[in-house]
């Protein structure tokens, strides 16, 4: 199993970066996790919009989703011979799905569905569950296994949800860390790097992965502050690819 970083900065992105978004792939299977400014255009690097299997939404922010509206043109001008995309997303009873339904003309191309938060979901040879997380917006870990190794993908996440048990020993952990402690006061469903770390020891991971930083937190220093609770954190680089 393979995962590439599509974008790793929130709630915008710097000159050069991306927003949130994930590749993984394996045996023929590509999901793709959220899709943020800047993602799709990276995605384009990775895999061809016919060979694309699906997105999984993790909750409806703009900075994990603007981007996923083009895809019905991409798949369009690319791919029209395709199945319809199909884009599984928390929460459609709500006025945000808006922001994800397909147009009139993208319809043809595009398939909203809910996320089966309950029952998960299966792609070929990778299995799907999800987890609440402590986020203001409803919102949903990933934890994506082909039943050898497992990687999981904390999505927007404060500490007041213990994810530990849903993390439990993943061969990598990808996991939100906004902030380090020095700018990490008065914040509401997001994690400092240290916080990150604790959760990856707690869970017993093999690796962590640092992402979703606000474009002002010092990287070094959140990797510095990750590495003193758990040494085998690094921060993601985007469009670097991480085998599982």
């Amino acid at each position: 199993m393979l995962v590439t970083v599509l974008g790793r900065y929130s709630p915008y992105a710097p000159a050069g970066g991306a927003c949130p978004g994930f590749l993984v792939q394996a045996a023929g299977v590509a999901l793709m996790l959220d899709g943020g400014p800047g993602t799709v255009a990276r995605l384009q690097m990775q895999v061809a919009a016919a060979d694309l299997t699906t997105v999984l939404v993790s909750h409806l922010h703009h900075d994990h989703i603007a981007d996923l509206h083009c895809l019905q043109y991409l798949i369009a001008d690319q791919a029209p011979g395709r199945e319809p995309l199909p884009i599984y997303a928390p929460d459609l009873a709500t006025p945000d799905r808006r922001w994800l339904e397909p147009s009139s003309f993208g319809a043809r191309w595009i398939r909203l569905l809910p996320l089966p938060v309950d029952e998960g979901i299966t792609f070929g040879p990778l299995r799907v569950t999800f987890a609440r997380t402590d986020h203001p917006e409803p919102c949903w870990a990933m934890r994506i296994t082909d039943g050898q190794r497992t990687l999981v993908y904390t999505a927007d996440t404060g500490a007041g949800i213990d994810l530990a048990p849903f993390a439990r020993g993943a061969d990598l952990l990808i996991a939100e860390s906004t902030f380090v402690a020095a700018n990490g006061q008065n914040r509401t469903g997001h994690m400092t790097a240290g916080e990150a770390a604790e959760l990856a020891r707690r869970a017993g991971v093999k690796r962590l992965l640092l992402t979703h930083f606000l474009p002002s937190t010092p990287i070094a220093e959140a990797e510095a502050e990750a590495r003193a609770v758990f040494p085998a954190a690094e921060a993601a680089v985007e469009m670097r690819t991480y085998l599982v």
